[in-house]
């Protein structure tokens, strides 16, 4: 069942994401745990006192209670329309499941949000290694006629 994340869920979010850098590739970015963890505080946070632009959802297994999954999602402006997009920041789930299931639920629930709240946009980036991220694109593209963009992550050194 799809939740909204609240202050009490921060362990398990934690738990689940720790498991998921441990499984995946997230070249070429590292993580900062403390800068993660504020910044998942700050979607709670903000979703608490009802900014309709910061999302922060979860879905528990109904039987055993466990987070199967989760989404921090936050809005920001098009600067050629005006017009308000949720990007979605994190789409973390247990990589040991199939996990289609589970991601079609929070983003019901993310576009479900957006809608309620005037806007009609939504992007999903993946930072995920090439097959990860190219089995995500393909996903959203089928269940939601999403159209796929091209991005290019670079490092200065």
């Amino acid at each position: 069942m799809v939740e909204l994340l609240y202050d009490n869920h921060v362990v398990e979010c934690i738990q689940l994401m720790n498991k998921s850098v441990q499984d995946n590739n997230y070249e070429p970015y590292g993580r900062n745990e403390r800068i993660w963890i504020e910044n998942l505080c700050k979607h709670i946070d903000e979703q608490l006192k009802n900014n309709p632009m910061y999302l922060a959802l979860g879905v528990w297994d109904d039987k055993t209670g466990e987070l199967r999954g989760f989404m921090l999602a936050s809005a920001f402006q098009n600067y050629y329309t005006q017009e308000w997009v949720m990007d979605v920041k994190d789409c973390i789930v247990n990589h040991d499941r199939r996990n289609g299931f589970i991601v079609k639920q929070l983003f019901d629930a993310m576009i479900e949000h957006v809608k309620n709240h005037g806007g009609s946009y939504w992007r999903a980036d993946s930072i995920r290694a090439a097959d990860k991220a190219e089995e995500y694109t393909k996903f959203l593209q089928k269940n939601y006629d999403a159209i796929p963009f091209s991005g290019v992550h670079g490092k200065i050194k």
